[in-house]
């Protein structure tokens, strides 16, 4: 992949489009467009109900546009979101995200952590505004109170931290179960290595589940994830707290990477190409 000069557009066959091209440059040429639209439905809907930006009503907008040939998304559990103003004949949704299987892999180099303990565990989910860390971080708390060794790593975070988040934060470290705290770094398939374990409050196969488990390492996360090691009610202290102890037994009994790298073949950048290469066949039709 390449960055080419803009003027490319002017003899394009094909635009594939997320965000961020000028109106001036797609109107210049007529080729037919696909879309690739946000994974969460949630992440559309929300900024427009806070008045930061009309994203659901554009989708909308150009899923009716002649041009717009197919609006590709992910995961089936949003098709009914979706299906509520993109045309079924324009859909195409990929059960799996796509990662890049040559930086994001159980080999390298790993992140060198400077406070770790026994079982490290790493959440990088705390960027986002369509979830919530707060209940899943008050269910590590419980669990630091009741397994030992317990270190939780957060990566991601945007400076400076809000006063709520260092009230909870300290309480992790009065209890010893505060790892790094860090910001968000550019070689991530490291820090995943280094770790022995990712929780995220997803129930979608996010980024940051794929990638954690094409690095090797087990996911905790919501109930429903069809491809989590240990699924809980994120809600649920209890359920956190059991999800984790989980883990950390088959941890001590070496079996807690059972199956990742298995599952992580879901994730492959040649099914993913194959598919798309279908996508692009068809619209040339």
């Amino acid at each position: 992949m390449v960055t080419a000069d803009p003027t490319l557009i002017n003899i394009a066959d094909i635009i594939v489009l997320h965000t961020g091209v000028p109106d001036n440059w797609l109107v210049k040429c007529q080729a037919p467009i696909i879309w690739v639209i946000h994974g969460r439905p949630l992440a559309c809907f929300r900024p427009e109900l806070q008045n930061k930006t009309n994203s659901y009503s554009l989708y909308q907008n150009i899923a009716q546009w002649q041009r717009s040939k197919k609006m590709v998304h992910f995961w089936e559990e949003h098709i009914p979101h979706w299906d509520i103003f993109i045309p079924q004949e324009k859909q195409y949704c990929f059960d799996y995200p796509v990662i890049d299987e040559n930086r994001f892999n159980s080999n390298g180099q790993t992140h060198t952590l400077t406070n770790k303990g026994k079982y490290n565990i790493l959440i990088c989910d705390s960027s986002r505004e369509d979830i919530d860390l707060y209940e899943l971080v008050i269910g590590c708390i419980e669990a630091v109170k009741v397994i030992p060794d317990l270190k939780f790593h957060f990566y991601g975070f945007d400076f400076p931290i809000p006063n709520c988040w260092n009230i909870v934060l300290g309480k992790l470290k009065e209890l010893g179960g505060l790892g790094d705290v860090s910001g968000r770094v550019g070689n991530m398939e490291l820090v995943y290595r280094s770790c022995d374990c990712l929780i995220s409050p997803n129930r979608i196969i996010t980024r940051t589940i794929a990638e954690a488990l094409s690095c090797g390492i087990p996911v905790i996360s919501e109930l429903g994830c069809k491809v989590a090691d240990y699924t809980c009610n994120m809600a649920n202290t209890k359920d956190v707290v059991e999800a984790i102890q989980l883990f950390v037994n088959d941890f001590d009994n070496n079996r807690h990477k059972d199956g990742v790298l298995e599952r992580a073949k879901l994730f492959n950048m040649k099914n993913y190409s194959q598919k798309m290469n279908k996508i692009y066949e068809e619209v040339l039709k």
